[in-house]
């Protein structure tokens, strides 16, 4: 069992594209054109924007979206129902805290999905430990979460990939593709760090209250606005003037 990659290299590198891109600048619009004082929405926005720019990926090239809830948490994912790929979309840092609750009572949905995964188990102590401590139905639950979850695609999923972002500094700097079994041991990964943009200048945006932390790297130069360019020439030339003013002024009390 492994990553075959099922979708060609140029989708492959849109939907990274898609999930890595800058969301700050976004966020910062929509914060100013509601008047959002506090940005507490940020995070759940800047998700919603990865969203959005993951789905319109998938269906440009005939890929399947779904749109799935869980709990108070709707995300979206992507099958390839001709290999039976899902592909889902998260950060590092949560994946690794999924992955050591695995065994609690609560069943995260990717507890759910990884129960659709097969292939060999190699367990060390630990794990033997962990997993003989596991009550006898919790493979049944998670199999029907799964059912509950996928709906009517669940019998379209033969293996689910995991998308995990790298942060650092709040930016996501690399992409790897992961397959795990259903003990979230990994089965395979695959690098896809090339496809993410390099960083670039954002947009230069004048706020009167404090901009959000940037939580994304910036990958597009857009073009700086007018009224901008406007206020910067006035105070360049209001600065020229003044200084020749002075010049003037220590020139007559010279003479």
């Amino acid at each position: 069992m492994n990553i075959t990659s099922g979708i060609n290299q140029s989708v492959v590198g849109d939907l990274v594209k898609a999930f890595a891109e800058a969301t700050n600048d976004v966020v910062n619009e929509i914060k100013q054109e509601y008047g959002l004082d506090t940005g507490n929405f940020k995070n759940g926005g800047a998700w919603d924007i990865r969203f959005r720019r993951i789905k319109q990926i998938a269906l440009e090239n005939k890929l399947l979206v779904l749109t799935k809830r869980r709990g108070i948490w709707s995300f979206v994912c992507v099958l390839n129902e001709i290999t039976g790929d899902l592909y889902v979309f998260t950060k590092e840092k949560n994946l690794d805290i999924v992955i050591k609750n695995l065994g609690n009572k609560k069943i995260h949905y990717f507890h759910a999905f990884t129960s659709l995964n097969s292939g060999p188990v190699e367990l060390d102590n630990q794990q033997t430990s962990l997993f003989s401590t596991l009550p006898e139905d919790y493979e049944t639950k998670r199999i029907q979460e799964a059912q509950k979850i996928l709906g009517e695609e669940y019998p379209l999923v033969n293996q689910v990939i995991f998308i995990v972002a790298q942060e650092e500094d709040r930016k996501i700097v690399g992409v790897e593709a992961k397959l795990y079994n259903r003990f979230f041991e990994l089965l395979d990964v695959e690098n896809w760090s090339s496809f993410v943009p390099e960083e670039q200048y954002g947009n230069i945006l004048v706020l009167d209250e404090e901009v959000i932390d940037n939580t994304e790297s910036v990958t597009v130069i857009p073009k700086v606005k007018q009224s901008i360019k406007k206020r910067k020439t006035y105070f360049e030339n209001d600065i020229a003037t003044k200084k020749q003013e002075k010049e003037d002024l220590i020139e007559e009390e010279n003479s």
